[in-house]
């Protein structure tokens, strides 16, 4: 049986800094933490290869949201994103990696 995943709210990445982010780490498993360092990375290669953008659902103290935007960097402690944003790791749930116009065009044009 299916669940449904209910959506958290989209807000910019410039209302970052209005939120109180969770210090807390929010990922249980170290399997789970390095599956997530291992997205955000891909989710940066991604983004210089193709401009591709992340969805990253993370935790503030009072609810879920979620960012949509190109991830620049990560270091051990932060991600950076476009424009000088950074979000620490520990409060990250998730990251889904958006397919762009350009890799979209890619794969179209090796069908063909």
């Amino acid at each position: 049986m299916a669940t449904l995943q209910m959506a958290h709210p989209i807000i910019l990445k410039e209302q970052i800094a209005a939120e109180l982010l969770s210090n807390e780490e929010v990922l249980q498993s170290a399997e789970a933490r390095h599956a997530r360092k291992n997205k955000l990375l891909q989710a940066v290669e991604s983004n210089r290869l193709y401009y591709s953008k992340a969805k990253i659902v993370f935790e503030t103290t009072k609810e879920t949201l979620e960012v949509i935007d190109h991830i620049w960097a990560v270091t051990d402690n932060h991600v950076l994103l476009r424009g000088g944003i950074t979000l620490p790791i520990s409060c990250i749930k998730e990251v889904e990696i958006q397919a762009s116009r350009s890799s979209l065009g890619m794969v179209a044009a090796s069908r063909n």
